[in-house]
């Protein structure tokens, strides 16, 4: 057993190297921070083989500066034992602050850990550059150990993982740690993630992994950051679809093993390959989206067999917003449109701006506060672009003719930020009436003709209302009446140059105006 080898299974002796170093005075003292590091390695929670190595070096080191000195010229000499005694109080000080941090937190800052061992080591190894080769090629011997233990450390982090998440309470108590530095976090739920992919479903292992993830969700507000999901995030419980249109069915589903949540499965696949990573391109966006306005979107995921895919939202108790109104009548429809105002802004200040697209009352959902969420933006696109069903076809009896702008009616007509404001508007309506817009028309396929006469949609006169106790108009089954001032800025965003209708922030601009002489003004 050479003297490298000797080092590295621990059999060294502090005394007697400090008793063959007297002859270099700096040496003995840096004995004694030698022998501290030594100590301190085996209380290190996270890279502890690596940390192994990185010790044995500092020991190899020692010794080449003892044994080769006399070879080496003074100033040379004293310069390599200053920047070695240096190296080593920096070490040691990195070591004992490794040995006071918690397991939670060395596995969180477990990048910094490995990348400061690296820099050690660059120094170590400058520490040589006046001795002999020889000393040279012994570490590189050590930098093979050094891959064998990095390998090492890798296991020994995934069993920390997975025995962290077995105490689930501990994870809650110390998430604070992880949320510093959103960025590391992001990354250890990515790890997480894939890790869950590892195990089978309804393992203990699994389990533990679900609940370390949701809970690491639900403390953050940051969604597991892996948009394609591969079945192990969600799975359906409905036997049969809740709801759905000409292309899709919606049903029940668990999110990470607890969260109910919405899964909408296309009934097939039609797509190019150019179509699909355009659809991926498009489950990017809506991943990254998060706004108290935007329902979120948990991730896509392929059937079995891949002739489809489903996407995975949050469930939303209270339903879309036209059913909403119609159990809470008196609920305050002028917020409810702010709301969707708000979602809107939202998307077109994006950069690229983002158009909604298939804006209606089926597409606002009502969150669990009674706040709207804008939901299924781009979406209409997206299902053209998979099962090959126009988007004027992909959402039921009424289609989406009634919201549509006129431009897109014609051949050619493309989603515009413009187009998203005449829609909005016929929600707007939609919500106020409780009708669908041209609610006296029955065919879709009239609508267009009514539309491309330039004529809009009447304006409703509810003929069943109630007057609250504090005397203000409630809402009825016809709906409630729309303000002067309301109707007005709906009839220009219905215009039929799109030029003339107003921006998103324009109109929340008045609609702000008018609730502020309203008795409950909005907080903004």
């Amino acid at each position: 057993m050479n003297k490298l080898e000797q080092i590295l299974r621990g059999f060294v002796s502090f005394t007697e190297l400090a008793s063959s170093s007297g002859f270099l005075p700096a040496l003995p003292g840096a004995c004694m921070v030698l022998e501290q590091i030594w100590g301190t390695v085996d209380q290190v929670k996270v890279n502890k083989e690596r940390c192994k190595v990185l010790r044995a070096r500092c020991v190899y080191i020692f010794i080449t500066i003892r044994d080769n000195a006399a070879g080496v010229e003074e100033s040379a000499l004293n310069q390599t034992v200053q920047a070695f005694v240096t190296t080593l109080k920096g070490i040691h000080s990195s070591m004992n602050k490794w040995a006071e941090w918690g397991s939670l937190k060395s596995f969180a800052r477990n990048d910094e850990i490995s990348l400061e061992i690296e820099m050690s080591m660059s120094q170590l190894d400058g520490c040589c550059q006046n001795l002999q080769i020889a000393a040279q090629l012994q570490l590189f011997s050590l930098n093979t150990q050094m891959e064998a233990a990095r390998e090492s450390d890798q296991l020994e982090l995934k069993k920390m993982m997975l025995t962290m998440l077995e105490n689930q309470e501990e994870l809650r108590e110390d998430m604070g740690l992880l949320l510093v530095n959103m960025e590391k976090f992001t990354d250890i739920m990515k790890t997480f993630q894939l890790e869950l992919r590892s195990h089978p479903a309804g393992s203990s292992t699994h389990n533990n992994i679900s609940r370390g993830l949701l809970g690491m969700q639900q403390a953050s507000g940051q969604l597991p950051p892996i948009a394609f999901l591969e079945g192990h995030e969600c799975n359906i419980v409905s036997q049969a679809p809740i709801a759905g249109s000409t292309v899709y069915d919606v049903y029940e589903g668990l999110w990470l093993g607890e969260e109910k949540v919405a899964v909408k499965v296309l009934r097939s696949s039609k797509a190019s390959e150019g179509n699909v990573r355009r659809f991926h391109r498009q489950v990017d966006i809506w991943h990254r989206m998060k706004s108290k306005y935007i329902l979120r979107f948990y991730g896509v995921a392929s059937i079995t067999g891949g002739s489809s895919f489903y996407l995975v939202s949050p469930w939303c108790e209270n339903g879309d917003a036209p059913k909403y109104l119609k159990r809470n009548p008196n609920a305050d429809r002028l917020k409810l449109i702010l709301e969707i105002a708000y979602g809107l802004r939202y998307l077109h200040s994006q950069n690229p701006p983002i158009a909604h697209g298939s804006l209606q009352g089926s597409n606002v959902l009502i969150g669990d506060g009674g706040g709207a969420l804008l939901a299924d933006f781009g979406l209409a696109k997206a299902l053209e672009d998979l099962t090959a069903v126009p988007f004027t076809q992909s959402t039921g009896a009424n289609g989406c003719y009634r919201w549509m702008a006129p431009e897109l009616h014609e051949d050619g007509g493309k989603m515009t930020l413009k187009s998203d404001i005449y829609s909005w508007a016929m929600t707007a309506l939609e919500l106020y009436s409780d009708k669908v817009p041209y609610s006296r028309i029955k065919m879709p396929g009239s609508v267009v003709m009514e539309v491309a006469k330039g004529k809009i949609p009447e304006r409703p006169r509810p003929g069943v209302n109630r007057t609250s106790s504090t005397g203000s108009t409630t809402g009825g089954r016809d709906g409630i009446e729309i303000p002067d001032r309301l109707w007005e800025l709906l009839v220009r965003c219905w215009s039929r140059d799109a030029v003339n209708r107003p921006t998103i922030q324009e109109a929340i601009q008045e609609l702000e105006d008018m609730r502020r002489y309203g008795p409950t003004p909005m907080e903004m």
